[in-house]
């Protein structure tokens, strides 16, 4: 994991640095808000909110596409709401991220002459999140972990679209998961492709292109 996340670093330095090299870049900001799960946690979801933040820079990779790096702080975790189907069970598993996505945004332009499809940007990436912080609590009192349960980054998948609403104003949904671990499962059984819970997550925000 060190390794990529030294990749990611080295691409998205490379990518906030573009203007110092006279490239033809853009950039600006994004925020929203954030509905999370664990997937392995046997909660249903998602039910656990937060929001996101972030600065990105961009580069053009040809007349219809580029390629987007971020530096985000993201809130995930997961939730059970007291209610009498659960016997009022109050959950709550909250983490915090410093993440970094790399993203390949394509416009839609280029496949289709239709009013709205041709507006509509597609993305999809990898990040490394690194873990900033994390608290768990049971019906009110702080579940205490063993300091090693929680892995200090996992790698995600990134899925997602944007459609403008003004000029430099874009509406955005995105998904996220997991493809590693963020801790293992408190039984410590693993399976084949199954070696702990994972992140699950739906975005809804905005961006503003500044430059």
């Amino acid at each position: 994991m060190r390794h990529i996340s030294g990749f990611f670093s080295i691409v998205l330095i490379c990518l906030f640095a573009s203007p110092l090299s006279g490239q033809n870049f853009g950039g600006g900001f994004k925020g929203g808000m954030v509905a999370s799960e664990v997937s392995g946690d046997h909660l249903a979801g998602p039910n656990k909110l937060g929001f996101y933040a972030s600065a990105f820079s961009f580069l053009p990779v040809g007349p219809y596409a580029h390629l987007q790096g971020e530096v985000m702080y993201i809130q995930k975790g997961s939730r059970s709401v007291p209610n009498k189907h659960n016997d009022y069970y109050d959950y709550r598993f909250a983490l915090q991220y410093v993440e970094m996505p790399i993203l390949y945004v394509q416009n839609m332009a280029r496949f289709t002459n239709n009013n709205y499809l041709s507006r509509l940007l597609l993305h999809g990436g990898l990040s490394v999140s690194i873990l900033t912080r994390h608290k768990e609590t049971e019906d009110g009192y702080v579940l205490l972990s063993e300091p090693n349960t929680y892995k200090p980054a996992e790698l995600n998948l990134l899925l997602g679209f944007s459609f403008p609403i003004r000029d430099a104003l874009y509406f955005q949904v995105g998904y996220s998961n997991s493809i590693t671990p963020i801790r293992p499962h408190a039984s410590g059984e693993t399976a084949w492709n199954n070696y702990g819970q994972y992140n699950t997550l739906w975005t809804l925000g905005l961006s503003y292109i500044v430059w």
